[in-house]
């Protein structure tokens, strides 16, 4: 219910959240999802007076009826988010979103790729495509999340011989460094910056005459999609970021090792990204069982 006497527009509200947002430091991905999500709604009903009722909300998720759980739970989810900061100030009395049924997902499916297939697709992206090329192998061998690769800087680069990392804006605005550990993968990064001559700003840039603006995510999206469609592998760009950290779980390396490399603030997160095959497991607990009988 909305509290009296309350003048602002739904427009000014989504402002002044997303400004707190913004102020709670926020990844500015963060935010320009939840303002498509919130203009979207505002688009539905601005008027505050019937666009915060449940039945409004209902109405609206009902738009939306068509895309898939993960998708209108994320909306929902957005929208809880808003109503819950209008409830702490002041503009509603409560949050319209806790009497709205919220969609039920499934567990999720495992949504690592074997490296064979992530190949594949890197195979399909043409040589002179270099810039292409080295950042979706970059997202893979890293586990970088899209928008962290998209926003790396020259001054990012530490290339020192044996010990090259790279100093990564991540969520929350919290910075760690990620250890470049792919000999082929430096080689690949030596021989774009000794191309491109790039001496500071953006690593990744848009290909207006090798000086446009940064890359933004739809364009890069819209050439991952086409190259997998050339190799004939369905991938989504996250995936690349899951099948790392399964590979890495796989391989032997710490729970702890990976959730520090992917910048997961809990390890909870971490263990739903990395998946351990049957095979890594049956070989963990054998060698455990070989050092309990000798």
């Amino acid at each position: 219910m909305r509290v009296p006497n309350s003048p602002s527009t739904l427009a000014n509200w989504i402002e002044s959240f997303l400004v707190d947002l913004r102020n709670g430091n926020r990844s500015i991905y963060t935010l320009r999802g939840y303002r498509v999500d919130l203009e979207q709604f505002a688009t539905f009903n601005a008027d505050t007076a019937t666009a915060t009722t449940s039945d409004n909300l209902r109405a609206f998720l009902d738009t939306v009826a068509h895309l898939s759980p993960a998708t209108r739970a994320h909306k929902q989810a957005v929208l809880a988010s808003f109503f819950a900061w209008a409830v702490r100030n002041g503009l509603l009395s409560s949050n319209p979103m806790d009497r709205v049924q919220r969609v039920r997902l499934n567990d999720p499916k495992p949504r690592a790729l074997k490296r064979e297939q992530i190949e594949k697709i890197l195979a399909a992206i043409p040589k002179t495509q270099l810039r292409d090329l080295l950042l979706f192998r970059l997202i893979y061998e890293t586990g970088l999340r899209v928008g962290e690769a998209l926003a790396l800087h020259i001054e990012d680069l530490d290339l020192t011989p044996d010990n090259e990392h790279l100093n990564v804006l991540g969520k929350g605005g919290r910075r760690r460094l990620v250890l470049l550990d792919d000999p082929a993968l430096v080689k690949l990064l030596r021989r774009y910056l000794a191309r491109m001559h790039y001496q500071y700003g953006s690593l990744f840039r848009a290909a207006k005459n090798g000086r446009g603006g940064s890359l933004r995510y739809q364009s890069i999206q819209e050439r991952w999609i086409v190259y997998c469609r050339q190799a004939d592998v369905v991938c989504t760009l996250h995936q690349l970021r899951h099948s790392h950290a399964t590979e890495l779980v796989n391989g032997g390396v710490s729970l702890t090792a990976i959730r520090k490399r992917l910048g997961h603030k809990n390890l909870q997160t971490t263990l739903r990204y990395a998946e351990q095959s049957d095979e890594a497991a049956d070989a963990e607990l054998r060698a455990w069982r070989r050092k309990q009988n000798p």
